[in-house]
C-alpha cells in the first residue's frame, strides 16, 4: 500500500506540474500577444510620426525658401532737379534705367544690399542717349532695396551735341579702312 500511495503522490505531483505549466504558458502567451499588439501599434505610431516629421521638414524648407526675399520688380523715379525735364525725357530715362537694372530681378535682397556700392558706382554719372539725340546725365540720389528695388535719380539734359561727342571719342581710334 505504501507503494501505491507513493505512486499516487507522484502522479498527483506530475498532474499539478502539468496543470501549473499549462496555466503559466497560457497566461504568458496571452501577455506576449498583448505585448506584440502594443509593439505593432507603437511601430505604426512611429511610422506616422516619422512621416509627419518629414513633411514638417519639407514645409520648413519651403518656408525658408519663401523667407529668402528676392527682388521681384525694379522701379525708377526721376526727381525734380535744377531743371524741369520734359515728361517724354523722364519716361525714356526711366525706361533706360529699368532695362539696365532688370538683371537684378530674381536676386536675393541680401545679395543686392551687400553690393549696394556697385549700384551707386554704376549710376553715379550715367549718360543716356535718347531717341531724339539728346544726351541726359543721370545721377543717383537714393536706392530702396526690398522686394521692389526703387531707384531715385536726378537727370540733367546735356547741352553738348551727341554727335560731336561721339566724333570726339572716335578721333583717337585708328581707322580700320586703309587710306
Amino acid at each position: 500500500m505504501i507503494v501505491i500511495l507513493w505512486k499516487r503522490y507522484v502522479a498527483l505531483l506530475l498532474i499539478g506540474i502539468l496543470l501549473g505549466a499549462t496555466t503559466i504558458l497560457f497566461l504568458y502567451g496571452r501577455e506576449k500577444e498583448e505585448l506584440i499588439l502594443v509593439n505593432k501599434s507603437l511601430e505604426l505610431q512611429n511610422r506616422q510620426l516619422h512621416e509627419e516629421l518629414q513633411s514638417m521638414k519639407e514645409n520648413q524648407r519651403v518656408s525658408r525658401r519663401n523667407q529668402d526675399l528676392v527682388i521681384k520688380e525694379v522701379r525708377a523715379s526721376v526727381l525734380v532737379g535744377e531743371q524741369k525735364l520734359h515728361p517724354t525725357i523722364e519716361v525714356q530715362v526711366v525706361d533706360h534705367l529699368e532695362k539696365d537694372l532688370a538683371s537684378l530681378k530674381g536676386k536675393k535682397v541680401e545679395q543686392v544690399a551687400y553690393v549696394h556700392q556697385v549700384l551707386h558706382e554704376m549710376l553715379r554719372r550715367r549718360e543716356y542717349v535718347l531717341s531724339d539725340g539728346t544726351m541726359v546725365e543721370v545721377r543717383i540720389k537714393t536706392v530702396v532695396i526690398s522686394q521692389t528695388l526703387h531707384v531715385f535719380v536726378t537727370a540733367e539734359v546735356k547741352k553738348e551735341d551727341v554727335l560731336k561727342k561721339v566724333a570726339r571719342n572716335f578721333l583717337f581710334i585708328e581707322s580700320y579702312i586703309p587710306t
